[in-house]
């Protein structure tokens, strides 16, 4: 197996994973977003960092956050030393909803483990 066959295995993995919806229609790559900004805690993320976090461009992670928003689950802060950094932070409905999701998560990688283990076993060879 090539390189690039590897590679594309991989890729149709990842994204087969993102197609399937998590609990209130969430998609995986909105459960990671959500996962990096609660680890930020109390204090949240700037979105530059958010962006290294997630793998996403500032521009990317900006439209990806606008429906989060719109529904309530994130919102902005301004960092206290400087008014032109605004954080991203969980609301509390936000929490909620990433609680929910990181269980149904946890089920999701439980149903795709024996891929992923098949996956590896062939990229072994």
């Amino acid at each position: 197996m090539s390189i690039l066959q590897k590679y594309l295995a991989i890729r149709n993995l990842v994204n087969s994973t993102e197609k399937r919806g998590l609990v209130y229609g969430a998609s995986f790559s909105e459960f990671v977003i959500l996962r990096a900004i609660e680890s930020g805690g109390a204090n949240g993320l700037r979105r530059v960092d958010l962006a290294d976090q997630v793998a996403l461009s500032v521009s990317g992670v900006t439209r990806a956050l606008a429906p989060l928003e719109k529904l309530g689950y994130i919102d902005h802060q301004e960092e206290n030393l400087d008014a032109r950094v605004r954080r991203v932070v969980l609301t509390k409905s936000g929490r909620e909803l990433f609680k929910d999701i990181e269980k149904d998560t946890e089920r999701l990688m439980e149903q795709i483990e024996p891929s992923i283990a098949e996956l590896s076993r062939v990229l072994r060879n």
